[in-house]
């Protein structure tokens, strides 16, 4: 059983640097007061006490006025100017409108979020780990970012060790900037005998640049509570007041764990095919946008005529949670609540309890998120096509209470059908590569009578590709597609062109086969792509006058016959155009709010050779561009920066601070 599919994805390329702290670190962890009633917390930084507190806790690590200048600099001219922050930043955290980032409120600014945990293993080894983890995801551009994790008892004493990592700007992890935090399971279990309670205690210190093109620094905190007694049953462990008889008394028995444990059960969403069949998981939920040619976990397909702010996300939720304990509320995310209801007949139901004030230890209420690392921020569940339906995903639970006494269990199901699994707004409908699908559960739990319900947070979903640790149940969704712009004139046999948007599945095209992009065939439309495009396109200018218009994916075929992706093109490369090569003379990014469109491709029946897998490329605007099938197989690709590549974005204030960080 797990509580959170954790595939933990750092993004650590030469931009971001992640440590441990020592363990002569560790025991100066417990220096400053654990005030757990605080819960998510903006420090003030023009106050002397908070400012010193941020340079504690960067010290603790290692980082100091030396070796972090320009950081220092900047915490220190915070205080001395009394520059204070956004006073809507808690607005934003808790999901409340702000026009100065998006009308629509299922859009948030800012995403500091609690990941959950996980039991997982060190890739090669039979190591277990507890592991911790938190992401904070901001929609606009930052200079640096400083987040932190550790998992605490109630005297805020350590119980993984603490860990941090460091962002210079938004390189290859892009706009999400994720930590974990670890500790060997034999280690955990130890202290987690002895604590009464368990809090997952993240800091992230972001700095920006405000519309003054000042530096500013936010630094913020978020505590939330996980069940003690879940964690022990997730490693194995009953304590004797759960324990049947017939157990024993702080036995650590794989059985007795599931037994006791959380258990959740995902229906979807669900990777359940490839490009190698309907049976075979890539460990990737694939979600099509308007086209579907047998990878797809999942399609969006609109009418043509769909205007573009009417193409939105939607994923099917569907499954059960079950949980120890008796759940007695449901936190929704504008802190209104469901109370959990006896009926008097053995059955109960869920009936509205009102406003109430937001518990210190529960970052986020009860919701399902979307988060991409290319938008920043997150999108949360509407409900509805065109309305956005307040507390939607609460509203929709179903709650059960299962066995009798010391053995009570609570279970949550939601069944939420595709056309109401409805997220953000057009422009979350757009490519993107890692999109974290993030269940949380806000709620209060009673795991003993005597002790009373306690806020509790539980999460599930994904958090990651890539990790350093073996792979887990529950993998990113890929949204993909890549398009041409409405208008590219597609080149027909005979010469003839027409814009893409007016041809058809069936027609034919003048286009070449990936093995030999030099011989022109006749190929046949099997499917056509339509979406917007979120990010800014890629505008291509040969030294002839050819122009196109297409996304950064797009790939284009160059004079060696490999293909490329658009943004990757270089001035003075040479790219394949109808009947010879031509130099590129301009590129330019253009933010485009029409129609894009893409074509696959194949060969007609009557075609003697036939190849398993074989991609085709097209004539659009005259220049050599792959179609929807040599697109998917090129979709995305991990960037890793060289040092120079970052020094090169950095402004040079921070130069000093990255060199040092990777030494």
């Amino acid at each position: 059983m797990k509580v959170l599919s954790l595939s933990i994805a750092l993004a650590l390329g030469c931009a971001s640097i992640s440590a441990y702290a020592t363990q002569s670190e560790l025991s100066t962890q417990t220096a400053a007061p654990f005030n757990i009633a605080q819960g998510f917390e903006k420090a003030n930084l023009t106050d002397k006490t908070k400012n010193q507190a941020l340079k504690d806790r960067l010290n603790k690590y290692g980082l100091n006025k030396q070796n972090r200048p320009h950081l220092f600099s900047l915490i220190n001219k915070q205080l001395e100017n009394g520059h204070q922050v956004d006073a809507s930043l808690n607005q934003k955290m808790i999901g409340g409108n702000s026009a100065s980032c998006d009308a629509h409120h299922t859009s948030l600014c800012t995403f500091f979020k609690h990941m959950g945990y996980e039991v997982l293993n060190w890739p090669g080894t039979n190591d277990q780990y507890l592991v911790v983890s938190a992401l904070n995801s901001e929609i606009t551009t930052t200079d640096y970012t400083f987040i932190d994790i550790t998992l605490v008892d109630e005297k805020g004493s350590s119980i993984t060790l603490p860990r941090y990592a460091e962002f210079f700007g938004d390189g290859s992890e892009k706009k999400r900037k994720s930590i974990y935090s670890a500790a060997k399971v034999a280690d955990v279990l130890a202290k987690l005998k002895t604590a009464e309670r368990v809090y997952a205690d993240a800091w992230v210190t972001v700095v920006t640049t405000d519309a003054n093109g000042n530096e500013v620094v936010e630094d913020r905190n978020s505590k939330v509570e996980y069940s003690k007694e879940a964690i022990l049953a997730e490693l194995g462990y009953v304590a004797p007041e759960f324990a049947a008889k017939s157990d024993t008394d702080m036995s650590i028995t794989a059985d007795i764990g599931i037994l006791n444990g959380n258990t959740a059960t995902i229906i979807h969403p669900k990777d359940v095919r490839s490009k190698a069949g309907a049976t075979t998981p890539d460990q990737k939920i694939i979600v099509c946008l308007n086209r579907n040619y047998g990878d797809c976990d999942y399609e969006n397909i609109y009418p043509t005529n769909t205007p573009n702010d009417q193409l939105k996300l939607k994923i099917p939720f569907v499954g059960e949670y079950v949980m120890r304990g008796k759940v007695t509320r449901i936190y929704r995310p504008d802190w209104t609540v469901l109370n959990v209801q006896d009926n008097g007949d053995g059955t109960i139901k869920l009936v509205d309890g009102g406003q109430v004030e937001k518990p210190g230890t529960a970052d986020f209420g009860t919701n399902i998120f979307v988060q991409t690392k290319e938008g920043g921020g997150a999108s949360t569940i509407s409900g509805h096509q065109y309305t956005d339906i307040q507390n939607f995903f609460a509203d929709n639970l179903n709650v059960e209470y299962i066995g009798t006494g010391r053995r009570i269990m609570t279970k949550i199901s939601w069944n939420i059908p595709r056309n109401q699994g409805v997220f953000g707004d057009a422009s979350l409908y757009g490519r993107y590569q890692d999109a974290n699908w993030i269940m949380n559960l806000a709620l209060d739990n009673e795991l003993r009578a005597s002790q009373g319900a306690r806020p509790e947070v539980h999460v599930i979903g994904s958090s990651g590709l890539n990790s350093s640790w073996d792979k887990t149940d529950y993998p990113q969704m890929q949204i993909v597609y890549s398009c041409l712009a409405e208008g590219s004139l597609i080149t027909l046999p005979g010469g003839k062109q027409l814009p893409i948007e007016m041809l058809q599945v069936g027609d034919t095209v003048v286009g070449a086969s990936q093995f030999n992009p030099a011989q022109r065939l006749d190929l046949e439309i099997a499917d056509i792509s339509i979406g917007v495009e979120a990010i800014p396109m890629i505008q291509l200018t040969t030294r002839e006058g050819k122009k196109l218009l297409l996304t950064e994916s797009h790939p284009v075929i160059t004079q060696s016959g490999q293909s490329v992706w658009a943004k990757d093109l270089e001035l003075g490369e040479r790219i394949h155009t109808k009947g010879k090569t031509e130099f590129i003379t301009k590129i330019d990014e253009v933010k485009f709010d029409g129609k894009v469109y893409n074509l696959r491709l194949k060969r007609n029946k009557h075609d003697d050779i036939q190849i398993e897998g074989e991609t085709f490329s097209m004539f659009a605007n005259g220049i050599q561009v792959g179609d929807l099938g040599m697109q998917s197989d090129n979709e995305f690709k991990n960037e890793v920066e060289t040092q120079q590549d970052v020094l090169n974005r950095l402004p040079e204030p921070w130069h000093k601070d990255y060199l040092n960080s990777i030494r």
